[in-house]
């Protein structure tokens, strides 16, 4: 298979051959069980919750950053590796096969 792959600013963007996804670059920390949501509000689906292979564990996609505490790295140096765009890629070839 082929993939096509745009880490983006705002949104992760992946292609393969069948079908095409787009992650929103929301990115929280894991930092305990969730405590509640707020009843009657209405959400399109629960946030991914990625555990890396170095023991972190992120939440990802839309609504993440209700879930753990939000990272906000909005510098360039993101793109060279770091564990939430790790977190971000995990993510979007998760969604790309469910």
């Amino acid at each position: 298979m082929n993939f096509g792959l745009d880490l983006g600013m705002g949104a992760l963007k992946l292609h393969g051959n069948q079908q095409s996804i787009q992650l929103i670059s929301q990115v929280a920390v894991n930092n305990g069980p969730l405590v509640g949501r707020m009843l009657g509000l209405g959400s399109s689906r629960l946030p991914l919750r990625i555990a890396l292979p170095s023991g972190n564990t992120f939440f990802v996609d839309s609504g993440a950053h209700d879930s753990g505490r939000p990272v906000e790295n909005l510098s360039m140096d993101r793109f060279a590796g770091s564990p939430e765009m790790l977190a971000l890629f995990y993510g979007a070839f998760t969604r790309l096969i469910l």
